[in-house]
């Protein structure tokens, strides 16, 4: 979801400011920053956050690196394969991350294990990068309106029997593994197989695609902060035992139950304070995270103002026949649209905090306060007591 839903961003939209990429990285890391300061804990041991900051920087290096051809499909897909390329030969060879992260020790005092950090990017090194190429496929395929083609309703049928076999034989082979490291060195390679059979599976009928859950989309709100939280709230030492709130192990459904309503009631509060701290930091207005559809596998055909090409060749027509959108000012020729907000106003890096009638950094960018900010963590790391 990560690489899918990124790269539509990306190709839809072609907005590569500094606001979105503050917006996404203080959005990700502020709770993970806090907890390692507060918990004396490491900021890789939270590696949920670390990660998945991690691959959005790479998703944006790859797309960013000559945006203006983006609407060039094979253009885009050799990036990929280039990043996909220089990515897993950086932490396949760890002396290169070993090096960078002794840089780290000396000049920041930040500890950090290489090993381990090689491990849970190559763990699911190749998933990212199959989300990227999902989001292209299916981008494709309501440009070209596949979905009217006479042979898709075959290939729609032998796509759901595929899936089905190849999700039991992946549950079999797993379960067939003598040890979860043994499945360590398959699951790069084949975590792609559950993922893609459970999408096309779950929009094999229109019964299916309309189906959800209140229940898991309300977990879905503030899922980061449940990966972040369960260390300190559902485990206990170090992730090595299990938080109880009544003593003895005889009452350990009873604590389950009671954990569990207090750790989700926790993510949900701590997901809207990190929300709020986010646009505070940041500037502007609170908006909802775009929401982006799985790819169907019965849609009826887009409309007009539906359909969203990866570019659009000629942004100010297209903005006169949609007209909730407007060629992007800075554009280069050829150039893209973006959706404004819904109040009209542009992604502006800079922005206006008022604080008690009066404002602050009104004359600064978001990038100067954002080096502030790392140059006051730097300050911490640098000259902060160690903890005994």
């Amino acid at each position: 979801m990560t690489g899918y839903g990124h790269t539509t961003f990306y190709l839809m939209k072609a907005d590569f400011g500094f606001l979105r990429i503050a917006q996404v990285l203080v959005r990700l890391n502020l709770l993970t920053i806090a907890l390692a300061y507060a918990m004396n804990t490491n900021y890789l041991f939270y590696y949920f956050a670390p990660l998945v900051s991690f691959w959005f920087l790479i998703i944006y290096a790859t797309l960013f690196v000559g945006s203006r051809f983006n609407d060039r499909i094979f253009f885009v897909i050799g990036k990929i394969i280039i990043s996909m390329t220089v990515t897993t030969t950086f932490f396949t060879r760890t002396y290169l991350l070993e090096e960078l992260f002794g840089l780290l020790a000396e000049f920041c005092r930040i500890h950090w294990s290489a090993k381990e950090w090689a491990f849970r990017v190559a763990l699911d090194i190749w998933v990212v990068y199959f989300g990227m190429l999902v989001a292209i496929a299916y981008i494709r395929v309501r440009e070209l309106r596949l979905i009217d083609h006479p042979r898709w309703n075959t290939v729609r049928q032998v796509s759901i029997v595929a899936s089905a076999v190849a999700f039991i034989w992946f549950i079999a082979f797993e379960l067939g593994q003598p040890s979860k490291f043994t499945y360590n060195k398959w699951h790069p390679y084949i975590s792609i197989i559950p993922i893609l059979a459970f999408v096309i599976l779950r929009n094999a009928t229109p019964i299916l695609r309309s189906a959800s859950s209140r229940l898991f989309a309300f977990i879905g709100t503030c899922s980061l902060e449940t990966f972040i939280l369960q260390y300190h709230f559902w485990l206990a030492a170090d992730t090595k035992g299990i938080l109880l709130f009544i003593p003895g192990t005889r009452w350990r459904p009873i604590n389950l139950v009671f954990s569990t309503i207090m750790f989700v009631w926790l993510s949900h509060k701590v997901a809207g304070a990190t929300g709020e701290l986010t646009s505070w930091i940041c500037g502007g207005k609170k908006k909802a995270l775009p929401t982006i559809a799985p790819p169907a596998l019965v849609q009826a055909p887009p409309t007009t103002e539906e359909a969203i090409p990866l570019v659009a060749k000629n942004g100010q027509e297209e903005a006169e026949k949609r007209g909730s959108v407007e060629t992007e000012g800075n554009a280069p020729s050829g150039s893209r649209w973006i959706d404004r907000l819904a109040d009209g106003s542009s992604n502006n890096p800079g922005f206006r905090m008022v604080t008690g009638g009066s404002s602050w950094g009104e004359e600064l960018s978001l990038p100067v306060k954002t080096g502030l900010g790392m140059f006051v963590l730097w300050v911490i790391n640098m000259f902060w007591p160690a903890p005994a």
